[in-house]
């Protein structure tokens, strides 16, 4: 197995999660404590980087209006 092939695929997951640290220590997050999002995203890296972009930058699963400008029941 040639490692030196792989070298580009862990630098650019690496660079993704210190680009996801940086905004997670730069913001506000919702749902958990920075603590557990850095060790969460470390921990679970890239996965982890794609459910932080999820929940966090893009707001999945946070209550949205309805078509009638009414909050949502959920």
């Amino acid at each position: 197995m040639n490692f030196a092939a792989w070298f580009p695929i862990f630098l650019a997951m690496v660079v993704f999660t210190a680009v996801l640290l940086v905004h997670l220590f730069t913001h506000g997050v919702p749902y958990m404590p920075r603590w557990a999002w850095a060790a969460f995203l470390i921990l679970t890296m890239p996965l982890g980087g794609v459910a932080y972009i999820a929940v966090v930058i893009l707001g999945a699963g946070t209550p949205r209006d309805d078509a009638d400008g009414r909050p949502s029941q959920g």
